[in-house]
């Protein structure tokens, strides 16, 4: 880790000069006094965390702000209030246009997607035995008789049997908790021709699982051996987390299931799931987990946030984003008012009206 810190800040250096140029900043930036602040999706953190190292080695001169990595809703619920974030990340389409537009922002630009996993406590006999059989599964053709009877084996020890428990987020605070949901039913329809087969034996047995505002306080349960599973897992998160904590292990899921695959968009729109918590109840679509950027109307420093993009679709930041599990989206697509994105950011990023494959993944602008 340390060697590649230390290429990335070499890299960095040359990297800050092209992109000076690109910024206007020829020699040292000028730009505000004010705090730069990030707020992301908590799987995020890691991928961010590089590029901000990367950032302050080449700008000292920019301070930067302790992030918030939460859940989606609640990072962007809190720049509501606070105002205080320069960049807000969100690790679905749907957050940012829901809560910030009009009245923060106009448009989001998505620039990464990731996939599904399901994190793996092998201190476990449950755990052991899901990862042994997933590790058969890979030898085996996708779709074959064995490859289907191997999963629905998985998925049995995972949801069916009553002695295991798996760590789940909540779909109100963070996008992770409904993405997982999906993924369930998408594992019930293709290996149990039933939606709610596995669904319903989690998501209506209390004892079950274990639910937390965002999946990054799902592997300290699982450190202290109270659950066999984390389901609300991004390959983003499970890629750096489980490098942390021993015995823990992500496993990948089929590519109809993982929702990481835009040409799956059709086949994940299959299902969708409905959660009611408190007196509420909110319906989600189920879509690929495609992490979105924007920079606030009311950004503390536009500048830095403006130098932040750009950096995260130079090389150096498509290489980290990529080694923390996320496919970077080039050029970014961005969804709603093309004309407010800053000059330039565009040209790394084009309108959504230039992939109108992609139009459903967004929310409905009708």
């Amino acid at each position: 880790m340390a060697s590649r810190n230390a290429v990335w800040l070499i890299v960095g250096l040359i990297v800050g000069l092209v992109v000076g140029f690109a910024i206007g900043y020829v020699t040292k930036p000028t730009v505000s006094m004010a705090p730069f602040a990030v707020g992301a999706a908590g799987t995020l953190k890691f991928a961010f965390g590089d590029i901000l190292k990367v950032m302050q080695s080449m700008y000292p001169g920019i301070t930067i702000a302790p992030p918030l990595f939460k859940g989606s809703g609640e990072v962007a619920h809190t720049e509501v209030v606070t105002r205080q974030f320069s960049v807000v990340a969100s690790a679905d389409t749907t957050t940012i246009p829901s809560v910030l537009f009009p009245n923060y922002t106009n448009y989001e630009i998505a620039f990464g997607v990731t996939q599904m996993v399901i994190i793996v406590n092998l201190n476990t006999t449950a755990g052991r035995e899901v990862y042994e059989l997933w590790r058969q599964a890979q030898s085996y053709t996708p779709l074959s008789a064995q490859y289907n009877e191997t999963w629905r084996k998985i998925w049995s020890i995972i949801a069916l049997n009553s002695s295991t428990v798996v760590g789940v987020s909540n779909p109100f605070t963070d996008p992770s908790g409904y993405q997982a949901q999906c993924m369930v039913k998408l594992a019930g329809l293709a290996f149990f021709n039933n939606a709610s087969y596995l669904y319903d034996a989690i998501y209506t047995n209390p004892s079950k699982y274990m639910l937390r505002n965002t999946e990054i306080d799902l592997l300290t349960l699982m450190a202290a051996g109270q659950v066999d599973f984390v389901l609300s897992a991004y390959e983003s998160n499970a890629i750096p987390q489980t490098r942390e904590y021993h015995n823990m292990v992500f496993i990948t899921l089929p590519p109809f299931i993982n929702l990481g695959n835009l040409s799956y968009v059709n086949y994940y729109h299959q299902v969708s799931v409905t959660w009611t918590e408190n007196g509420v109840t909110k319906t989600f679509t189920c879509n690929p987990v495609v992490y979105t950027i924007t920079i606030p109307f009311q950004a503390p420093n536009k500048q830095a946030a403006e130098f932040f993009l750009v950096l995260l679709f130079s090389s150096i930041g498509q290489e980290i984003m990529e080694e923390n599990g996320i496919k970077p989206i080039v050029p970014g697509i961005v969804y709603g008012n093309y004309s407010a994105v800053p000059n330039v950011i565009k040209p790394f990023v084009a309108p959504l009206s230039q992939y109108p494959q992609y139009a459903s993944i967004f929310p409905s602008q009708g």
